[in-house]
């Protein structure tokens, strides 16, 4: 099983996986055509879509690094509706 196919299961997992950092969701996300941009003020994340110019925001996991539930759960929303997620078999 490939790399990035281990780390799209892991961001799928229920209940969501504790161990996800921002480090493995910008991984993540720059499969998927997306680039990781100056998210605004402190903690801010922010990930564009270059084809769409789709965005994703939000605040980055602090104290600790791991991702919380509701980033994840966003993250995976977003991967979603780019149909990231539909075409398991290509990877």
């Amino acid at each position: 099983m490939s790399t990035k196919k281990k780390l799209k299961e892991k961001f799928r997992e229920q209940p969501y996986n504790k161990n996800l950092t921002e480090k493995d969701l910008d991984a993540l996300i720059s499969q998927c055509g997306c680039e990781k941009k100056n998210g605004g003020r402190g903690s801010g994340l922010r990930y564009v879509h270059i084809k769409t110019k789709r965005v994703l925001t939000f605040d980055g996991p602090h104290p600790a690094k791991e991702l919380k539930h509701y980033q994840i759960k966003k993250v995976c929303d977003f991967l979603d509706e780019l149909g990231y997620f539909d075409n398991e078999e290509e990877d």
